[in-house]
């Protein structure tokens, strides 16, 4: 038999990740072990943690490697844009469509509870942390969300208010249809028409009160109490 070829460190890294998710979605991650990843890679316990060490620092680097991939979609949103309103709706369909595009890392990140996980891949600092964490993709993701907010706060496009409350007010209705999508598969979704009208919600909400764009709406003009004219 031929000698099994070494693989570099990037490429056995690449390969345990990948074990790691195919695991972790097999089995859930609480019974999933260090060991039990490594014999799916065909290496030693001891190998492993070369690489990694623990299981918390794997979900960790799946994390990242998918806020990569939203980095990655935001850039190229930011290239094709015109307006700040468009680039928020752009950025939030490339969400959608990245975490529909990854379920089971969308799942691993976003829709499991891990200690470590959070204390390294908080969008905010941790002030209980004796120090400050380093920026991280998943701070950084969060971070063009958070810019694209107090932008349109400033500029009067849409309702003034907590820049961060309302970042994560809009991540949540992401979120929310990712989920949604991703959990319940087999229902008959309109998927394209479900992701545009929530979004139209959205952002028709965040609108200012006397935006042309809220007054002209459908419906706007009847007051309440009174039916519309015939």
């Amino acid at each position: 038999m031929a000698p099994r070829r070494r693989l570099s460190p990037t490429a056995r890294r690449a390969q345990i990740l990948e074990a790691a998710r195919d695991l972790f979605g097999e089995g859930g991650i609480g019974q999933v072990s260090m060991r039990a990843i490594a014999r799916r890679v065909g290496i030693t316990q001891a190998a492993i943690y070369q690489h990694f060490d623990d299981k918390e620092a794997i979900l960790f680097a799946i994390s990242e490697d998918f806020f990569g991939r939203l980095i990655e979609a935001n850039t190229e949103v930011m290239a094709r844009v015109t307006t700040p309103i468009d680039l928020l709706r752009r950025s939030m369909t490339a969400y959608v469509r990245t975490g529909l595009a990854w379920p089971e890392e969308y799942r691993l990140v976003f829709m499991t509870s891990i200690s470590g996980l959070e204390k390294r891949g908080a969008h905010r600092m941790v002030p209980e942390l004796p120090e400050p964490i380093s920026p991280t993709k998943g701070t950084t993701a969060f971070a063009y969300l958070q810019d694209q907010v107090r932008a349109l706060m400033d500029a009067g496009q849409i309702r003034k208010g907590d820049v961060d409350v309302t970042s994560e007010a809009i991540w949540a209705a992401g979120h929310g249809i990712v989920s949604l999508l991703i959990t319940h598969v087999n229902f008959p979704w309109e998927r394209d028409k479900l992701i545009e009208t929530q979004l139209d919600m959205l952002l028709f909400g965040l609108l200012p009160e006397a935006s042309p764009e809220r007054l002209s709406a459908p419906g706007r003009q009847v007051q309440a109490g009174k039916a519309p004219k015939a």
